[in-house]
């Protein structure tokens, strides 16, 4: 059996005035990302377009996108290095789901609807947050 890969969870908020195709571009970016460092992304949701609770950089709706993925040492660090540079996003959060993440499991999880929320999950910590 192989070695499990650290999982991850990274969700962003991006400005809703961008194009599709700059979208597209970000989202490809940070997929090649994970790749590139011997991951793969897991599972990924566009929740879409949302209005905030407060302006974030003169921003009143933002783009919201979830992604779990693996990942080895560094993954992170490269991840939130781009979504820091990109304009287009306004903030984000990554999240560690365990040391050892097993893809099927999470995903018969998520099929069934037993996954817990994150405050139940005794494991999950936060890596950073912008």
């Amino acid at each position: 059996m192989a070695k499990l890969l650290p999982g991850y969870e990274t969700t962003f908020i991006t400005r809703v005035d961008q194009s599709d195709d700059a979208f597209k571009a970000l989202k490809d970016r940070l997929f090649a990302i994970i790749k590139d460092f011997g991951g793969e992304v897991v599972y990924q949701e566009d929740w879409g377009k949302r209005k905030f609770a407060f302006p974030m950089q003169k921003e009143v709706r933002g783009q919201y996108t979830h992604v779990v993925f693996t990942g080895s040492t560094g993954v992170v660090a490269e991840l939130e290095r781009n979504l820091r540079l990109n304009e287009s996003t306004l903030r984000f959060m990554t999240v560690v789901l365990s040391k050892e993440f097993n893809k099927d499991e999470y995903m018969k999880q998520l099929g069934t609807g037993t996954l817990l929320k994150r405050e139940e999950r005794p494991e999950a910590s936060i890596v950073a947050a912008n």
